[in-house]
């Protein structure tokens, strides 16, 4: 199936002309056939006219034995063209010209003075009939010369057919091509936009045709988009503002109550259980606003050069730390080191994100394990789990926010706020690389990949 409109575009060009040329064709095919036939019965009437005159002049009536006489000389003068053949009144033939032999025309139906018939021994004939006194002179013509110049011009057809195909494949393409240059312009400048780059804008031709309105739709668009990022990041920032203050001040007066020291052991836990709420608040604030500048592109990568193994070291310290409270084991695999750009400090959040939500579900006594290898101008980061896993039709949704997925066989409910995924794919997507999960026997393996090759050092900041 073609999905280019312009593939579609040359096919129906292609068709059309190719269609129209045939019918043509055909139909030249169909008059020149006719003419032919009428040709030939001309032909046949004029050879009847030159031979009744030469019987009885004008005086048309059956002939004698000496008029009998004359029609086979004629028939004998005029054996390469014509065959003829003379019926009674009963119907009964009673000459046929020599270069008949044994064949024998066909008598016309009633009211038919013209027919084209197949007669034995002397293929495709033009019979035509006309009367002669009481009698039935019959002259027939062969086709062969007709057929043969039909099916010439059959083939010239097919030739015709076939160059006028290769031509309009040739313009077709040309026209989709012409035809569609503008909307590739459009799309062109419609990939450069983005939340980056908003201030690009498609140049609308100065016409009134339905791509130029096109254009100017798709600006007014962009503009709308523009103001709605504009102020989707200035919520962002006012609200994080707004709410973190008073977060903040209700940490500092729970925290100095407990230092004052006055409250009971039920209020003191109270309010530690207030502390830690607040925490857990204000956690999920942080990571709502890194997806926030994330999805407008207000987050700065601090891209270097640099050893992945250097940084997966420096994790790999706080992991065994994390394994060795959560009673799991931590094994390190293939450790590969090799030099990559990204942002260290980014990079270290996804790999203790993931690791995190391995220990989440991971129970005593189960292993983690990470590796890292570089294949194919890729680094490649594995994170494995002796987990449940995931049911298999939510693995594509655990990296999008808020979503939470109870694992089979813990007894317990979903944990986490549903954001650590997807601030891990936004990471990852800064850094054009892939995150995905999947599930393994037993357990969840969780990979993310970064290009090795060194691109040009940039912010990606709106």
């Amino acid at each position: 199936m073609m999905r280019s409109l312009g593939s579609r575009l040359t096919y129906w060009y292609v068709l059309v002309v190719s269609v129209t040329v045939i019918v043509a064709l055909l139909l030249g095919w169909w008059m020149l056939q006719r003419q032919l036939i009428h040709g030939m019965d001309l032909l046949n009437a004029a050879e009847f006219e030159e031979l009744s005159n030469r019987l009885v002049g004008k005086n048309k009536k059956d002939p004698d034995a000496e008029g009998m006489r004359r029609i086979a000389a004629h028939s004998r003068i005029d054996a390469p063209l014509y065959f003829f053949q003379l019926r009674n009144a009963g119907g009964e033939v009673i000459f046929r010209s020599e270069n008949m032999r044994e064949a024998v025309l066909p008598p016309n139906p009633p009211g038919q003075g013209n027919m084209t018939r197949n007669v034995p021994l002397l293929k495709d004939m033009r019979i035509s009939e006309f009367p002669l006194g009481t009698m039935r002179m019959q002259i027939a013509a062969s086709m062969r010369d007709e057929r043969h110049l039909l099916g010439g011009y059959f083939q010239v057809s097919l030739g015709m057919l076939g160059v006028v195909i290769l031509l309009s494949i040739f313009f077709g393409y040309r026209l989709s091509r012409l035809a569609l240059d503008p909307v590739r312009r459009i799309q062109r400048t419609a990939r450069r936009i983005s939340a980056e780059n908003m201030g690009e804008r498609i140049s609308a031709d100065p016409g009134k045709d339905e791509i130029a309105d096109l254009s100017r739709l798709l600006n007014e668009m962009f503009d709308r988009l523009e103001v709605s990022f504009d102020r989707l990041w200035r919520f962002a920032a006012d609200a994080s503002h707004e709410l973190k203050t008073p977060l903040s001040l209700i940490r500092l007066q729970s925290e100095k109550l407990l230092l004052q020291g006055s409250l009971s052991v039920a209020q003191q836990e109270a309010v530690q259980q207030q502390l830690e709420s607040i925490a857990h608040l204000d956690s999920i604030i942080e990571k709502l606003l890194f997806l926030a500048k994330s999805e407008v592109g207000a987050i700065t990568l601090n891209l270097k050069r640099q050893s992945t193994l250097a940084l997966l070291n420096s994790v790999i310290e706080d992991a065994q730390a994390l394994c060795d409270e959560a009673r799991v084991e931590f094994q390190s695999g293939e450790l590969q080191d090799c030099q990559a750009n990204f942002d260290a400090t980014l990079l270290r959040q996804v790999i203790l994100n993931l690791l995190t939500n391995a220990l989440n579900v991971t129970p005593p006594g189960g292993q983690i394990r990470i590796s890292s290898i570089a294949a194919d101008g890729r680094w490649r980061v594995v994170i494995e789990d002796t987990g449940p896993g995931l049911p298999a039709d939510r693995i594509e949704d655990v990296f999008q926010p808020f979503v939470r997925v109870a694992h089979e066989g813990t007894g317990e409910g979903p944990k986490g706020t549903g954001l650590g995924l997807a601030i891990c794919r936004s990471i990852i997507d800064l850094h054009k690389g892939t995150i995905r999960a999947e599930n393994r026997e037993p357990g969840l393996r969780v990979v993310f990949e970064i290009n090795l090759a060194e691109p040009a050092l940039e912010k990606v900041v709106a």
